[in-house]
């Protein structure tokens, strides 16, 4: 899960990292009176930036410099108008406008390849970081079996918060810890201007609010977010609490991104799920959703998750569409589409492409399903491709 930078500010402050003074504001606060709590500080010169979980917001106009109430206050409302890069601006950060003597870049990004650590550093920071020359940029391998890192006398700047940042990656569970740029301020300070953090998903059970304390954050307390960058529809939340229980049944049944077309889909096959999407487009429709189950989830997972799937309003057709399953039980999981389509007796054109593990057993279920509840529904297994079944619902609906 990628974290608001003021959430990921947060985390560098507990670990002793420091940050700018500032204060976050929402829809609905009185801007001015959030900033004149920094007034009271001695900070009048302050930057107004707008927290999306996307880069580039320099860019795309979600930062913005003021220096009066009156300018924090138009900044502001202009700010939660944006949609910045396809993302909802979920907050608003106020904070000091720092005396910038240079910017670092600084990271510690977990490499999935090499299966470790790695400490990235330039010191060349800021805007346009991709565009820095490969030779100027220095990286240490790092080992989660030493409290402290070791090897960074290679590094130029030896004086940087890297022990600080390492504690961040190890104690907190994170898959990347991002500071640019990090500040060196007029003063000599090292100040992290910028928070890029991604926590690993799979950790949360390791930090519960009921075990909180010095050295474990709660993440129960992180905002709820989407991979869209807003917040999480009440469809979106159903799905979530479908995979809480059995360790064993987590991650099948619980994947559910709302979009604003009106087809319905239930997918599955990871990769081919994602090329699902580009051929629906292709023939013209719009998702209503992604979604798909893997793994083996029971009935009952996959019947909840098909009944949110089919909840949302204005819906014109469902594809059903997945590879081959290995593993699979096809008769299991349409059990629980056919408990779906019992209870919604849905009237629009219905598509299904699936195929593998007791096919033919629950492709009988679905037949009978379909005929009991006089469905327009038209089925397909491994002989008829993906893609072309989207253009056969395209059709479908058309008539």
């Amino acid at each position: 899960m990628n974290l608001y930078e003021f959430e990921g500010k947060n985390l560098l402050a507990k670990h002793g990292i420091k940050t700018p003074r500032g204060v976050v504001v929402r829809r609905g606060d009185d801007f001015v009176s959030k900033y004149n709590e920094l007034v009271k500080l001695g900070i009048k010169d302050v930057v107004v930036k707008a927290q999306v979980l996307s880069g580039k917001r320099g860019k795309n106009n979600g930062i913005k410099f003021c220096d009066n109430g009156e300018e924090v206050k138009k900044a502001c409302e202009e700010l939660f108008t944006l949609n910045i890069r396809g993302q909802y601006v979920a907050a608003i950060l106020i904070e000091e406008k720092l005396a910038i003597a240079e910017e670092h870049y600084i990271s510690i990004v977990y490499d999935t390849n090499k299966k470790q650590p790695c400490l990235i550093y330039s010191k060349q920071g800021g805007m346009d970081i991709e565009d820095v020359a490969e030779e100027k940029i220095e990286k240490v391998w790092l080992d989660i079996r030493e409290e402290n890192v070791v090897g960074v006398e290679t590094l130029h700047a030896t004086s940087l918060p890297i022990d600080e940042l390492w504690k961040l990656f190890l104690n907190e569970d994170t898959r990347q810890v991002e500071i640019n740029p990090l500040v060196k301020t007029k003063s000599g300070e090292w100040v992290a201007a910028d928070a890029k953090i991604a926590i690993d998903d799979d950790a949360f059970f390791r930090h519960p609010s009921a075990s909180s304390g010095p050295s474990v954050t709660d993440w129960t307390k992180f905002e709820p977010r989407t991979m869209l960058g807003r917040l999480p529809t009440s469809r979106e939340i159903a799905v979530k609490k479908i995979d809480e229980g059995e360790k064993y049944y987590q991650g099948t049944a619980g994947k559910y991104i709302e979009l604003d077309g009106d087809i319905a889909m239930i997918l599955n096959g990871g990769g081919a799920s994602i090329a699902n999407m580009d051929a629906l487009a292709q023939v013209g429709l719009k998702a209503a959703n992604y979604t798909e189950y893997s793994g083996n989830p029971p009935r009952e997972k996959v019947a909840a998750l098909a009944r949110i799937v089919l909840s949302k309003p204005g819906l014109k057709g469902l594809w059903m569409c997945g590879v081959v399953a290995n593993f699979t039980n096809i008769k299991e999981t349409f059990l629980g589409i056919c408990d779906a389509l019992d209870e919604i007796k849905p009237t629009y054109p219905i598509v299904v492409r699936r195929d593998g593990t007791e096919s033919a057993a629950g492709f009988a279920l679905l037949e009978e399903c379909a005929k009991r509840n006089n469905l327009n529904i038209k089925m397909f297994k491994k002989e008829t491709g993906m893609s072309a079944t989207a253009q056969i619902l395209a059709e479908m609906i058309e008539k």
